[in-house]
């Protein structure tokens, strides 16, 4: 099951790209359906980076409970990936929170701030005639993607025995 979780993840990303690729003429019109598709496999590679810690990979589409139902350990090394750590662009936050202009926000609430926003996009943008504004920050989600499939991999290369104790 794994490794069709991981497949899915990949064909949802890769139409994504091609959307993108194709969004030169008519923007708007991929919009949407870019984002489902990105979303949707950010949501597939968390279930899978679930399943290859535990064997299972749990249900929902909500980003953010599929990323605080992991281990704080792998939280932390999604986290301190150079695709999230070494660009403080992808740990901006929300610059309309009020802790935004806060020196206590740190860098870890800046992170989840933006896991938060980007966290329903898969339920928002299939229905985006049914919102007046939507944000979602491609770029973010993309650092995520690299860092969950990366942390998944390095998962992947320990003994199974070890993984599920953990």
């Amino acid at each position: 099951m794994s490794l069709q979780i991981r497949i899915q993840a990949d064909d949802f990303f890769k139409a994504y790209h091609a959307l993108e690729k194709n969004s030169n003429s008519d923007t708007m019109a991929v919009m949407g359906p870019g984002i489902v598709c990105l979303s949707f496999s950010v949501e597939l590679y968390l279930k899978d980076l679930h399943f290859a810690l535990t064997g299972k990979a749990p249900r929902g589409h909500d980003v953010y409970k599929l990323f605080e139902t992991l281990p704080a350990e792998t939280r932390q090394e999604i986290f301190t990936h150079k695709s999230i750590s070494k660009n403080p662009f992808m740990t901006r936050g929300n610059m309309f929170s009020i802790q935004y202009h806060s020196r206590a926000y740190s860098a870890y609430e800046r992170f989840i701030d933006q896991m938060k926003t980007i966290s329903d996009g898969f339920e928002k943008w299939r229905y985006s005639y049914e919102s007046c504004t939507l944000k979602y920050d491609s770029y973010f989600a993309i650092a995520l993607i690299e860092a969950i499939k990366s942390t998944a991999d390095s998962i992947r290369q320990q003994p199974f025995k070890k993984r599920a104790s953990e």
